[in-house]
């Protein structure tokens, strides 16, 4: 069996685990939805130049080395701080890694479990302001706050479907004011809370028309505070304000340029431009603050890619998931 063969199993395994954490709910790896009919908000996929050049290079793999320091136990969510640090969660490691941006180990944190401090099956990391560290777990439907070196500090959440409650907690995306929205895996919503944990609202509600969703994963703000949220069940990204009005729809089910197959994070570069992984598709395509598609990263070379982040130089960090490793990648010159 080939080492993709290998991931291919073992990422559908952890895809059980997470559906026997919670209520039955659709597999993050077996979309079963129907396509969403066609909106006026989607976007045409354009035809790409032909000839485009790729517009990134790859210059560092972190966990490619056997004998080497790093290692990853699929990884798949990557947050950077203000200092341009990265710190890196692993769905089956359970646990939370600090490098430096020239991939040097600084600290590492947590192992298996449900006490304070401990994760089952991570699947979100967001820094707020002041550089504290919150984890979302699909495992444990909480999250937890901690240090930058990784003292814990608190932890909110309980399984369930109650305001507060969490059907597998997923990414968290921070405001300007270090309020937590969390996409809320099995609910098919995402909640707000404070910094400290108190709940403060839930915006939208599961379902297949535009501004409901379906098992939603990544969720971003971008530089106009507006609220992104990948919404994974029915294979689309959708634009909201901060209060859950929406604005945009992009996408439908399908392999072609400006589709999704099962879409799992989100991220923006300085430009404003989105850039969104997809597992199916093993694919992370490139669009314009409009939807207009640009083109794709690292075309052939991911394996379901998760986590997207970049750094204050621009360089793009990738959880490339199904084949454990962590990949930087720096623009290229227009």
């Amino acid at each position: 069996m080939t080492r993709r063969q290998v991931a291919a199993v073992l990422i559908l395994a952890i895809s059980t685990i997470v559906t026997a954490c919670t209520v039955p709910v659709v597999s993050p790896l077996e979309p079963t939805s129907e396509p969403p009919k066609p909106s006026a908000t989607t976007p045409i996929p354009e035809e790409k130049p032909a000839g485009a050049a790729p517009m990134f290079s790859e210059v560092a793999v972190w966990g490619a080395e056997p004998a080497g320091d790093i290692s990853f136990t699929f990884p798949n969510g990557i947050a950077i701080d203000n200092d341009d640090n990265v710190y890196t969660i692993e769905f089956q490691g359970n646990r939370v890694q600090k490098f430096s941006p020239q991939g040097k180990l600084l600290t590492q944190w947590g192992s298996q479990g449900s006490a304070d401090g401990e994760f089952l099956n991570p699947t979100g990391i967001a820094i707020d302001s002041v550089g504290n560290v919150y984890v979302s777990e699909s495992g444990n439907h909480r999250i937890q706050k901690f240090t930058a070196e990784g003292e814990w500090i608190i932890s909110f959440g309980a399984q369930g479907v109650n305001p507060g409650e969490f059907l597998s907690a997923m990414v968290i995306a921070i405001d300007e004011f270090d309020n937590l929205y969390i996409t809320d895996w099995g609910n098919g919503r995402v909640q707000v809370f404070d910094s400290l944990g108190t709940f403060l609202n839930t915006l939208s509600e599961p379902g297949t028309a535009e501004g409901m969703l379906t098992n939603p994963t990544g969720i971003k703000f971008d530089d106009e505070g507006n609220l992104w949220v990948v919404d994974r069940g029915n294979h689309r990204v959708q634009k909201f304000t901060a209060q859950g009005k929406l604005l945009a729809v992009y996408g439908s089910q399908g392999e072609g340029e400006g589709q999704f197959l099962v879409p799992t994070s989100i991220n923006f570069d300085s430009e404003g431009n989105f850039f969104v992984s997809e597992v199916n598709n093993s694919r992370v395509q490139a669009f314009s603050p409009e939807g207009k598609f640009l083109g794709e990263v690292a075309a052939g070379l991911l394996q379901m890619p998760h986590g997207l982040a970049f750094d204050s130089t621009g360089a793009l960090y990738i959880a490339d998931t199904g084949n454990g490793l962590v990949r930087k990648f720096v623009p290229l010159a227009p």
